[in-house]
């Protein structure tokens, strides 16, 4: 069972008999290959045309429903859970919400039921998988987290500046089967670095974790966290993304107010300034005169506003039904006309209620990384919350949740210093903060 009662959370929460069992040991480490397989979610199709010879015969899907056993099959090997804060009740409602609203979107909207669990599968699955994995809390040791993130980075870097500095892509961007299709991979002539990824954005917002990743290990081990930042840095560059800049500079700006602030408030407003600094970017964006044909160019801005007008239209025109529980339109290979805005997204897919519903229970996500980064000062769980500070900005300008969700899945999995009594006095005051702030 698991208990949503509020109260001090406990990092230890699987006892040592169980922590020894094989079949939850080799679970909770493929909870994690599966995390890393949706965050960088090239490597596998990239591996598979390697194999097979350009086709895929294990598809994103199939990844996902497998993904999704492993928290069931948790849940019978662990089967008593004791959870106090993590935003358990919003989940619960999210996910009650999904299946109200599946009668909808099938009978109102003409979606089939296939149709509307992809939907679901493609862009709140990886969201709603980290509090699924409960039963795998503080499994991983970061110490591994951090050296499979190293050695991930290392390589992706490598195969990132080599298709920056040759012009080409190295690596497929389409599968022969045409399962697998790297987004936007040509820049003005010039090849946008996607390394193991499926676009450069995916590429970039890697590179911004590592880039937080490299800050919060400076104060312990400073060779190795300025190596991080270095690398991460230029990686970020090659990808030709100025979301990803834009991204990455906001979230190692997080980072270092986590790991070198000492106000327990910090961060609290910033993600709302991230936030705002979007909106600027998209009001005064498109005035930036600069050459058509480099990162100056407003073009790309200019079609996303002409997207979100068009989308914005089709919601205005509808009924009041479908303003609060969606047209089921999202984002596929059917649609002419991307939406590249989570906001936009939601409320296209599930309404204005279903909208309000997944934006709260991000935002009491964000609220506990940032809680367990300050308790914790754990560079992973540093890095984490400062990318996703970074979600309301990113979020503006394409539809990041897959990212997302599957950094905060890795926070959830990966193991927890013990608390102190001081801790838990560190634990009341960030509390009160935080409810001042909401």
């Amino acid at each position: 069972m698991i208990d949503i009662s509020e109260g001090q959370e406990t990092p230890q929460a699987i006892p040592q008999e169980i922590s020894d069992i094989p079949a939850y040991r080799f679970l909770a480490f493929a909870a994690y290959i599966f995390c890393v397989l949706s965050l960088v979610d090239g490597l596998s199709p990239q591996f598979q045309m390697i194999i097979f010879g350009g086709h895929i015969l294990v598809t994103g899907p199939i990844i996902r429903l497998v993904f999704l056993t492993i928290p069931i099959l948790g849940s019978f090997v662990h089967p008593s859970i004791r959870n106090t804060r993590l935003p358990m009740l919003t989940w619960l409602i999210c996910i009650a919400f999904l299946l109200v609203d599946t009668p909808h979107l099938i009978l109102a909207r003409g979606m089939t039921l296939k149709e509307t669990l992809t939907s679901y599968s493609d862009y709140y699955l990886l969201l709603l998988m980290g509090p699924a994995l409960l039963a795998f809390r503080g499994a991983i040791s970061e110490r591994f987290i951090i050296r499979f993130t190293a050695i991930l980075l290392v390589v992706c870097a490598v195969i990132g500046f080599a298709q920056y500095f040759t012009g080409l892509p190295i690596l497929p961007i389409e599968s022969v089967d045409q399962k697998f299709e790297v987004n936007s991979s040509n820049f003005f002539d010039d090849i946008r670095a996607f390394s193991l990824f499926t676009s450069g954005l995916g590429f970039g917002l890697f590179c911004a974790l590592g880039g937080a990743l490299g800050i919060a290990l400076i104060r312990a081990a400073p060779i190795k966290g300025i190596a991080f930042l270095v690398i991460s840095t230029v990686a970020c560059y090659s990808t030709l993304t100025r979301l990803c800049y834009l991204v990455f500079v906001c979230t190692c700006l997080y980072a270092l107010v986590l790991t070198f602030g000492k106000s327990l408030s910090r961060g609290l407003w910033l993600p709302f300034l991230y936030f705002l600094l979007a909106i600027i970017t998209i009001i005064f964006g498109n005035s930036v005169s600069g050459d058509s044909s480099n990162l100056q160019s407003a073009g790309s801005l200019i079609m996303r506003i002409e997207e979100w007008t068009y989308y914005s239209g089709l919601i205005a025109r509808s009924s009041l039904i479908d303003k609060l529980f969606g047209l089921g339109t999202v984002l596929s290979k059917k649609n002419l006309v991307p939406i590249d805005n989570v906001p936009l997204a939601l409320a296209l897919h599930l309404g204005f209620v279903g909208l309000l519903l997944f934006e709260l229970l991000m935002l009491q996500m964000w609220l506990y990384l940032r809680r367990q980064a300050l308790e914790t000062q754990q560079p992973f769980i540093i890095a984490a919350a400062s990318l996703w500070a970074t979600l309301l900005c990113a979020g503006m300008f394409n539809i990041v949740l897959i990212s997302f969700g599957a950094v905060f899945a890795m926070v959830i999995l990966c193991k927890k210093t013990p608390p102190t009594p001081m801790t838990q006095q560190f634990t009341n005051s960030i509390e009160s903060n935080e409810n001042a702030f909401t």
